[in-house]
């Protein structure tokens, strides 16, 4: 199977842009991260070039799709929507999400 682009779902800390390129490339992602400041600081010298990084991230975050965890948009936003509320932990089984069922269970007769 041919590796994509994406932006990482896992590996982020602003929108998952440098943390899918360093998936991709099998990189490191700390060191796309380190690559992508001092490239942001040495644009900043130059008053032509100083939005060129935010402008490209930009650029990046449009054009790159989001990766999903494993599964369709709609099980991506439902685990988004479970992990917030605080019912599971990430990367639960589905089966571990469900309440529990007593079973045999017997009511008492008084």
């Amino acid at each position: 199977m041919k590796k994509k682009l994406r932006r990482s779902a896992t590996n982020r800390y602003l929108a998952g842009v440098c943390g899918g390129i360093a998936e991709y490339f099998n990189w490191p992602a700390k060191n796309v991260r380190i690559g992508y400041l001092i490239f942001a600081i040495l644009c900043s010298f130059s008053g032509r070039f100083m939005i060129l990084p935010l402008g490209l991230y930009l650029i990046l975050y449009l054009a790159l799709p989001q990766e999903t965890a494993g599964g369709t948009w709609s099980s991506f936003f439902h685990n988004m929507t479970d992990q917030a509320a605080g019912k599971t932990a990430p990367g639960a089984r589905p089966e571990q999400r469900q309440r529990k069922v007593l079973h045999d269970a017997h009511e008492r007769k008084d």
